[in-house]
Parts: structure tokens; C-alpha cells; sequence
């Protein structure tokens, strides 16, 4: 088993539980919290709660997408300030000393501002709550649909990228709590209010077709991952 974390200070992290198992027929052994665990490399900036990791998604880069997958690893980490990178590696694990062998990872794209509204520069655009993509999923509907990452923030804005071309940024942008789901403006609450941040959730479908956004208003609403249609509320 690999376990891939980042905490909030956003430091990423690489676990392998079974290195730290304490040797069998041992009375009381103490399990070592820093055996299996190593950081990796290739992040240099400062640590910092602004670059503090908020989730984490395995996906596919096209540089990695092979006939021979086996030892490929990719994932993206949505951090604190709004950034979304992809790191790309390798992690074998056809054999016992590769599942034991800590994997070699390096940061390749990296998004500022995903939440930007390019009409609206000035609107408020909340922090950063979830990212999703159907590599979370055991079985795939669509394996051909798993470079699609979607990332929310509070107030409902939706990014969606294709990790096969993180180079051309964001690839659409909806809204979950507009009039329409293009609309960053938000209409669920009347009047000024001082807490605009709403959405706490985001669930993408097992064929990354459709994105659930769930909140403090007690709703969810869904949309469609292609045009940003709202399909259904409840």
C-alpha cells in the first residue's frame, strides 16, 4: 500500500504502512512514526498555511499514459491560495521490494488563481473546498474520461482541467449558485450579508459527467461538466 498526504503547512508525503508494522510475536512493540514515511521532493518553496493542502486526486497525464502503466503515479494537490499543481512519478509495485521502495515524484504544472472569474476579476471568489476526479472510483465508467479534475470553492465556483493539457489552464468555469451556471454572481441569499461562503462539498460522478455541490443552505445542486447546465437540485 502507498498513501500520498499533504498537510497545512503543505508539505506532500509518502507513506508505506508496511515498513512501520512492528515485528510479529513482540509484546507491546512501539510502532516507529517516522519509518515509511518520507517527503517528497521537488517542492523547495516555504512552508506556509497559505500553501496548505486541501485535497488531494490521483490522475492521468498524457506523458504517462502508456501500454505499461503499471509503475506510472500521477495526482494533482489543490492548495490553500487557489493553486493547482500535477506531479508525475513513478511508484512500481509488481513485486514486494517495489510496494517497500518509496516512489520519485516531481512537480510538473502548476495553476495560479484557478477560481479567477475572467469576467469578474473583482468578485469574490471564497477559498478553495474540494477536487474531484472519477480516479477516486475502483472501477471507471469511462477510463478515457479520467484526465477531468474538477476543483470547488466556497462560494460555488467550479474550474474544471484536463490533465492531459495542463499547460492551456483552465478548460471551463461554472458556477453552482447563479442564475445560471455560468453566472458567478450569487443569488441564493438576499441582501448584504457578510458570509458568502456556502458550498462544503463536491462528489464527480464515476464517468466525470457530472459534479454534485452541497453546502450551509442545505441543497445540492448538480452540473453538467461539459456545458455547466444545472440538471438537478434538491
Amino acid at each position: 500500500m502507498r498513501i500520498i498526504t499533504g498537510d497545512e503547512c503543505g508539505v506532500l508525503k509518502e507513506s508505506i504502512p508496511e515498513l512501520s508494522r512492528p515485528k510479529e510475536n513482540v509484546k507491546e512493540a512501539k510502532l516507529p512514526i517516522d519509518l515509511g514515511v518520507s517527503r517528497i521532493a521537488g517542492d523547495v518553496e516555504t512552508m506556509c498555511r497559505s500553501r496548505g493542502i486541501v485535497d488531494l486526486s490521483f490522475c492521468r497525464s498524457s506523458e504517462l499514459d502508456t501500454d505499461d502503466v503499471s509503475g506510472n503515479l500521477s495526482f494533482c494537490a489543490l492548495r490553500a491560495n487557489g493553486t493547482l499543481e500535477r506531479w508525475d512519478g513513478v511508484a512500481p509495485f509488481t513485486s514486494k521490494p517495489d510496494r517497500l521502495c518509496g516512489g520519485s515524484y516531481k512537480k510538473t504544472h502548476s495553476i495560479d488563481n484557478i477560481f479567477q472569474m475572467k469576467d469578474k476579476k473583482e468578485a469574490h471568489v471564497g477559498r478553495p473546498i474540494a477536487m474531484s476526479s472519477i480516479l477516486r472510483y475502483q472501477h471507471c465508467a469511462d477510463i478515457a474520461r479520467s484526465n477531468i479534475v474538477a476543483c470547488c470553492s466556497s462560494v460555488g465556483v467550479v474550474s474544471i482541467f484536463d490533465t492531459h493539457q495542463m499547460e492551456k489552464g483552465i478548460r471551463a468555469q461554472y458556477s453552482a449558485y447563479g442564475k445560471s451556471g455560468k453566472d458567478p454572481v450569487l443569488t441564493y441569499t438576499k441582501g448584504k450579508f457578510t458570509n458568502r461562503d456556502m458550498a462544503t462539498v463536491m462528489a464527480m460522478d464515476f464517468d466525470a459527467k457530472r459534479v454534485v455541490i452541497g453546502g450551509r443552505e442545505r441543497a445540492a445542486t448538480m452540473l453538467d461538466v461539459e456545458t455547466g447546465e444545472k440538471i438537478w437540485k434538491v
